[in-house]
């Protein structure tokens, strides 16, 4: 059997293209571990590709009806058609989820690909540094989203789901236990049915801080294989031996590095939130650890030149984005001085 692998002339193709005939071959059960790693190497190499292959799983689950359309098997004879090459690896299951993509779009629906009662449709939030926004999610739930931050959601008639490109992100869940929320962010799963809980992405790395009710953290598996199986949020491309999974109580932390063991802990939920009130509450922190978590809510940075006041202490409530304020009340307390202030930055320097 052909085994397919993008080469270099298709990685500069349409990631919609290329992403179906990964799915297809995923579908089949037909993928080696060399595969499954040449598709996660290609899922990571650009936002885009992770973003086709999601829309092509959750197309292909929502649009069992648009199989046998007459619309959807000409499109299918239209996309198979050009490249026997691509025809062997695609097969029947890539063009008919390419045709149904394809209708959806044609129709001016962006990524809605189903008509019904819960349509699948993907909707995008940002925020810009120094930025909070509020959401009410179409389900009922809230959302809050942090500075400089960017969200995707989307829903469909078994699961709620979010993804979390960048930043960080508050949840209320409104209750619906026949569809879980599911919030995927570095590589990362996070279900609830109902609760109260903040996800936070730094550099790969994950926090989850639970506010109330119980949520199931976890390194998902990769997607099934079988046609009848439920289409479930999982992540491309890792191994069983990898999976882990953590069920969290409220009032506790998960962190969650790339590559080293998870941890979990007792949490203050009420300094962790803070900043979904306009506050940054901190409680014995670092002067360092402070002025990294305040110059994520501003363009005018604060930078610690004297290594001798990094791990002075802080205890305080401050509102994000006041540097200038900040850093009076630093000096008032003689922690440490200002020098060499200008509108981009203000250097911290030992008195």
């Amino acid at each position: 059997m052909t085994r397919y692998r993008p080469d270099p002339e298709e990685t500069l193709g349409d990631p919609r293209d290329i992403a179906a005939g990964w799915f297809a071959r995923r579908r089949s059960g037909d993928l080696t571990e060399a595969d499954e790693a040449a598709l996660q190497t290609w899922l990571e190499a650009a936002p885009a590709h992770r973003r086709a292959y999601d829309s092509m799983r959750l197309a292909w689950a929502g649009a069992g009806a648009l199989r046998t359309d007459p619309q959807v098997l000409a499109l299918r004879e239209r996309w198979a058609g050009p490249a026997a090459r691509r025809r062997s690896a695609f097969g029947p299951i890539a063009a008919a989820v390419l045709a149904a993509a394809c209708l959806a779009t044609a129709g001016g629906v962006g990524w809605t690909v189903w008509s019904g009662p819960h349509p699948l449709k993907d909707q995008s939030f940002q925020t810009a540094v120094g930025e909070q926004s509020t959401v009410t999610l179409p389900d009922g739930s809230e959302l809050i989203l942090g500075t400089d931050s960017v969200v995707r959601t989307r829903a469909d008639r078994e699961q709620r789901l979010v993804y979390l490109e960048r930043g960080q992100a508050y949840f209320k869940v409104a209750h619906d236990p026949t569809r879980p929320f599911v919030v995927a962010a570095g590589g990362k799963t996070v279900t609830a049915l109902g609760t109260a809980f903040e996800v936070r992405l730094d550099s790969g790395q994950v926090k989850v801080t639970l506010v109330e009710g119980r949520v199931r953290v976890e390194t998902p598996l990769p997607p099934p294989v079988h046609p009848g199986d439920r289409p479930a949020a999982r992540a491309a491309g890792v191994s069983v031996a990898s999976a882990q999974t953590v069920d969290m109580s409220a009032g506790s932390q998960l962190v969650a590095p790339p590559q080293a063991e998870w941890r979990v802990t007792a949490a203050n939920v009420v300094v962790e939130t803070s900043w979904t009130r306009g506050q940054l509450i901190f409680d014995d922190a670092a002067l360092a650890t402070v002025v990294e978590e305040l110059n994520r809510y501003s363009d005018k940075k604060i930078v610690i030149d004297d290594k001798a006041v990094e791990k002075a202490r802080i205890s305080g409530v401050f509102r994000p984005g006041q540097v200038d304020s900040f850093v009076r009340t630093i000096e008032a307390y003689r922690i440490a001085r200002a020098d060499d202030a200008t509108a981009e930055a203000v250097h911290l320097r030992a008195y």
